[in-house]
């Protein structure tokens, strides 16, 4: 439940933002933006309604997630819910997400177009929680031999008619299109989403550096899910994972749960690429947040086990993993800073999206922001200054006028 705080002033022993630490952190929040950051001794006489006291802890800007189907038994794809977007945007926010992208996967054409419609319908009624700012579609157009969970008929060869009518299903909110670029006529689907503002990002793929080369030519910035579902790193053979690694103009998601990913290789990726080109991502699904035990969604059957997802054969079936979990294990398994972690939580993905409202801990941006504790675990999210989630409702005070 959101709770209105006009005015508030936050106190925290440091903030993270940027590359920077701001030391006995404050933050003053008015209309919808930070106000004013600094340290505390600066806000002695501001004016405010409501003060947030957390000891012990540090703020960061909310997160953004590029990359989630869904949350708690709710899928985006799942027709039987009157609005699964509404129930993960109030869900998020318990797990520092303050921002995401809505996420499909491609599915026969007929279904497809109706999850675009009804997906983007909610996106431009949204009300509360954390804001979805679009869609991210994964295929139709990716190589099925590296389809991942994208079943065989949500694969199809490209055409013109069908892109099109993708793009006017979503309704002006499609962002972000994951597809090969060794299919026939990438270059085309990436010049027409160019010219439609619609990011083109690498994936589910075995491309050579040639064929990725020749997207990047025309308008490809973003890699998918770095690592997972593309051709696997060869001494002798450059990839999209190798080229994405060494070319500084590619951004890449991944995704930090040490299971999709090992955390060696993790730690490889932000040595590579650094904070400033890498955007972590949950690709969570509708298991995430779920206990062990046997499942039915979408009429097949899961296992949880360890809080891993699995089909019944063993293989994996889609990440359950909450980016609160992330920071934390980019913390725990790579070389990186927090101060310099942080951006990938932050700052990247809202560059990535061209969005300059978000992503820093900056006056006049919008007062988006995560608190976490020394152990890094999340004790209030707000959006829009407003408290989203709140661990306890103790720290927070009133001022009497």
């Amino acid at each position: 439940m959101m709770i209105k705080t006009d005015n508030l002033l936050i106190n925290v022993d440091y903030g993270l933002t940027n590359g920077r630490v701001i030391h006995n952190c404050s933050i003053l929040c008015r209309d919808k933006r930070i106000y004013a950051i600094g340290g505390a001794s600066s806000f002695r006489e501001a004016v405010y309604k409501h003060c947030l006291d957390l000891k012990d802890c540090y703020a960061v800007p909310g997160f953004l997630d590029g990359h989630i189907y869904g949350f708690g038994k709710i899928s985006l794809l799942d027709t039987t819910h009157i609005n699964a977007l509404g129930v993960m945007a109030r869900e998020l926010p318990a797990h520092g997400v303050s921002s995401f992208l809505a996420t499909l996967q491609s599915t026969n054409r007929p279904k497809l177009i109706e999850a675009l419609k009804r997906t983007s319908d909610h996106i431009l009624n949204q009300d509360g929680g954390a804001e979805a700012l679009g869609i991210h579609l994964v295929g139709p157009f990716i190589n099925p031999e590296l389809n991942g969970l994208v079943r065989d008929e949500g694969i199809r060869p490209y055409t013109k008619e069908e892109l099109e009518k993708i793009i006017e299903a979503a309704q002006g909110t499609l962002k972000v299109m994951t597809l090969a670029p060794e299919v026939e006529g990438a270059e085309e689907i990436i010049e027409i989403l160019t010219q439609h503002g619609i990011q083109a990002s690498l994936g589910h793929s075995s491309a050579d550096e040639k064929q990725v080369q020749s997207a990047m030519k025309v308008g490809a910035r973003n890699v998918t899910h770095l690592y997972n579902c593309m051709k696997p790193l060869h001494q002798r053979e450059m990839g999209l994972s190798s080229t994405a690694l060494v070319d500084e103009n590619l951004t890449c998601e991944l995704i930090f749960d040490g299971y999709h990913i090992h955390p060696q290789m993790l730690d490889l990726a932000c040595r590579a690429k650094g904070g400033d080109r890498i955007a972590a991502v949950s690709s969570a699904n509708q298991g995430t947040g779920l206990p062990d035990g046997k499942y039915k969604f979408d009429d097949n059957e899961y296992i949880i086990e360890n809080q891993h997802l699995l089909l019944p054969d063993g293989t994996i079936a889609g990440s359950m993993l909450t980016l609160e979990q992330a920071w934390q294990n980019v913390i725990n398994f790579t070389h990186m800073h927090p101060k310099e972690a942080i951006a990938c939580f932050t700052s990247t993905p809202s560059t990535s999206l061209g969005l300059s409202d978000r992503g820093q801990l900056s006056p006049g941006l919008k007062a988006d922001i995560a608190i976490f504790n020394k152990d890094h675990e999340l004790q209030a999210t707000l959006i829009n200054g407003d408290i989203a989630y709140i661990k306890n409702q103790d720290n927070l005070r009133k001022i009497n006028d």
